[in-house]
């Protein structure tokens, strides 16, 4: 059994095993600033479009420092991992918008990766009909974090067998053989 997890190992081993899983790196910045006593909650997240983004968000780690990420608008597609001199002045000025506490807080570093998005934004995971114990689970469009533990618990249970009918249902939604239309939810 292969547990397919990344989106640019999703196209190679698919492309090694003969199928196509329609996953596309998307290249998005972020950063971390140094770290500072506890004052934020939960996670903030601005879905109005600005200038260059569609979205923005930002949470404060249990280590005090402050991650923040911006969704460039249009989409920047490819494997360019090279970080640019936009970024940090355009989430800046968005980031201390919302929130002007942030504005002394100095940041430590910045990066770009890649988010493996699927067509319709929603992940891929299921068996593959064409390989036999191939199991895909990628594509989580930039919320593996988030996914992560829930999709951890669901992969157990799918390779146990042990599935209940609500897992059915996620994993019909999620179908590496669904038709892939509409777009990602938040958009």
């Amino acid at each position: 059994m292969v547990i397919n997890a990344a989106g640019a190992w999703a196209r190679a081993v698919g492309q090694m095993a003969g199928i196509d899983l329609p996953v596309n790196p998307d290249c998005h910045e972020a950063g971390i600033t140094e770290s500072v006593a506890q004052f934020l909650g939960p996670m903030v997240v601005d879905i109005r479009p600005g200038p260059g983004s569609s979205n923005f968000y930002f949470y404060q780690h249990k280590t005090g420092q402050i991650i923040f990420c911006i969704t460039p608008s249009p989409s920047i597609w490819g494997f360019d991992t090279d970080e640019t001199s936009v970024f940090l002045p355009q989430i800046s000025k968005r980031m201390i918008e919302v929130m002007p506490k942030l504005q002394n807080i100095r940041v430590r570093r910045t990066w770009r990766g890649l988010y493996p998005m699927t067509p319709d934004g929603t992940p891929i995971v299921g068996w593959s009909g064409e390989v036999q114990g191939l199991l895909n689970a990628v594509g989580m469009c930039g919320q593996g974090f988030m996914l992560g533990p829930g999709l951890g618990e669901l992969l157990a249970r799918v390779v146990a067998n042990n599935l209940t009918s609500e897992d059915r249902e996620v994993l019909q939604i999620m179908s590496p053989y669904r038709e892939f239309k509409g777009q990602e939810k938040l958009k």
